[in-house]
């Protein structure tokens, strides 16, 4: 087989965002998938009574804030950006909800019902946000889409305090930035249903509150989140998003093939020099060469088990064999529904039917952060808090008419070693489990929204088992390359000294990039960015008319012209 400018392994959504740029910047680059379809980890599939499309994985996306879609012209290949009114809604059992909404003065008004202390604090954050916007966005672009630096930190740093100063609130950055999201929210607002939805949205967006640095940093992102990052899915479902990034890539000149697993990575002298396909590839065993390579595969199956300990030293092997998967992990329940779910606390705050993504269970933020400890301490929580979708609210084509689809995400450890039935025998569980859990999942839902067991048409589980077996990467069914504790947190991500100092995807083996495991988001596809700006300059390919775009400049022009609320009633 010829030979490449570039080979990217994976056709995940980064790795297609990889090789977008690459081709587009003028690299030969062959994109090798190993299943017969790319886009792993944003499929949307019709599972069984037809006409339901259910998205099995990635149902929030960032997409809309990345600059691949203005660099890759992604709306130009078919991909069209839905969403709802409002972003996230925390809905209790007393009748109330917290909302995020893409109208800051709405969730202004929201706050007011619970504090208006709170609410003044929120109109300062907002106020201050956008004073200053255009370097908030350029920090923003930086934090995702560069090597992550001290001085980014202390940019955002820079950011917190000053929103601390104007709020009234003794408390310097340092000391916010070592407490976890659960210390920063009763430090900054009053209302137990506003910190409790601010901890299950950092929860939800991968940093999860239970941990110092991450968690205070999310919660930082979970206020922005809205107003400035509000997130959305794609008409047709998510796996739209992987089939624009295909169109993309091949019209600028990218070659892909699934079906084609690799084998081996190559690397001689510590310079990676080529792959070799698998046995059960469609061109068995084929040697392919290439100048550089990106994994979109994760940080243990690149190194050790497409390397290998004796081309990377048994030190580095050792290392990265501890990188740790077993936290964000997610037991889904995908349901077809015969009619859309009504909340109790709508009466509260009617928004609530207006937004399609939200968070459930749990009645205290005591509890909140008793069930994130269990997750850390690989317990099954005895109460269910869980995030929930309902797609359908902003995207009606996803079901048939007067029908939705809802989905049910729970964050549980991959390999538990308890849950309130008893013991359990840790990954292998999920096939013994799962019908009992996501029965107690629905059930546990009913309490907020009565009559949606008696709506469910169908159901589809979707264990950390069940996402390992669709994607081997995807260690114990992590869903962001690895788990977001504070090892393996922004400059400590993946592991110290994986990645060259000062770089973003360019590891220690020569030629070899990641565009997963690295901090870089995943539905935001800047794992691939970073990668292929890496690459492609280090090929001295760069060209500043190709990667143009900032992060949130296409969003910022568009905004007005995404459709909302297109299933609501």
């Amino acid at each position: 087989m010829e030979d490449y400018d570039v080979i990217v392994i994976g056709g995940g959504i980064n790795g297609l965002t990889a090789a977008g740029y690459c081709a587009k910047s003028g690299l030969k680059t062959l994109v090798l998938e190993a299943r017969g379809e790319c886009g792993t980890h944003c499929d949307s599939v019709e599972h069984g009574i037809p006409g339901f499309v259910h998205n099995t994985h990635a149902t929030m996306l960032l997409h809309a804030m990345s600059p691949a879609m203005a660099d890759l012209d992604l709306p130009g290949f078919g991909l069209e950006t839905v969403g709802t009114e409002h972003v996230y809604a925390h809905t209790f059992l007393d009748g109330k909800n917290a909302i995020l909404s893409t109208d800051p003065m709405y969730t202004a008004m929201n706050f007011e019902k619970h504090s208006a202390k709170d609410a003044g604090i929120l109109g300062n954050a907002t106020e201050f946000l956008l004073s200053d916007f255009d370097h908030l966005m350029e920090v923003m672009h930086r934090f995702a889409h560069a090597a992550p630096s001290q001085e980014i930190l202390d940019e955002f740093g820079s950011f917190l305090a000053k929103f601390a100063e104007l709020s009234g609130i003794d408390v310097t950055f340092d000391q916010m930035w070592n407490m976890n999201g659960f210390e920063l929210t009763d430090t900054l607002f009053e209302s137990e249903h506003i910190r409790m939805m601010l901890a299950s949205c950092t929860w939800i967006m991968g940093a999860p509150p239970v941990h110092k640095n991450v968690g205070s940093l999310g919660t930082f992102l979970a206020l922005m989140l809205g107003t400035l990052i509000p997130v959305h899915n794609c008409r047709g479902g998510s796996h739209m998003l992987a089939h624009s990034l295909v169109k993309a890539a091949t019209a600028y000149g990218a070659k892909i093939l699934p079906c084609c697993p690799i084998r081996k990575i190559i690397v001689e002298n510590n310079e990676a020099k080529s792959v070799v396909l698998s046995d059960h590839a469609v061109f068995p065993n084929e040697k392919i060469f290439a100048k550089k390579i990106i994994s979109d595969l994760t940080l243990v199956p690149t190194f050790l088990e497409m390397i290998g300990e004796d081309a990377i030293g048994r030190e580095m092997a050792q290392k990265i064999s501890r990188f740790d998967y077993d936290e964000q992990n997610l037991f889904c329940l995908n349901l077809a529904l015969n009619a859309a779910p009504q909340f109790i606390s709508a009466e509260f705050d009617e928004g609530i039917q207006q937004s399609f993504e939200g968070y459930f269970g749990g009645e205290s933020i005591k509890q909140v952060e008793a069930a994130n400890r269990d997750l850390v301490n690989k317990v099954i929580h005895d109460i269910p808090i869980a995030n929930y979708f309902i797609p359908t609210w902003a995207d009606p084509t996803q079901a048939p008419a007067g029908c939705h689809t809802a989905i049910l995400w729970l964050d549980v450890p991959p390999a538990p070693k308890s849950w309130k039935h008893g013991a359990l025998n840790g990954f292998d569980c999920w096939d013994d489990i799962k019908e009992q859990m996501a029965d107690e999942l629905v059930d546990e839902f009913e309490k907020y929204a009565p009559g949606f067991k008696k709506s469910i048409l169908e159901r589809l589980i979707y264990t950390p088992l069940d996402i390992y077996r669709n994607n081997p990467s995807a260690i114990h069914g992590n869903w962001i390359g690895g788990s977001n504790i504070p090892e393996q947190f922004y400059m400590n991500r993946p592991l110290p000294g994986v990645l060259e100092r000062d770089s973003a995807s360019r590891t220690f083996v020569k030629n070899l990039y990641l565009s997963n495991s690295i901090n870089a988001g995943q539905s935001s596809l800047s794992g691939g960015y970073v990668a292929a700006v890496e690459a492609v300059k280090d090929m001295e390919a760069y060209d500043s008319n190709v990667f143009k775009a900032k992060t949130f400049e296409w969003l910022m022009e568009n905004v007005d012209d995404i459709p909302k609320n297109l299933g609501v009633r």
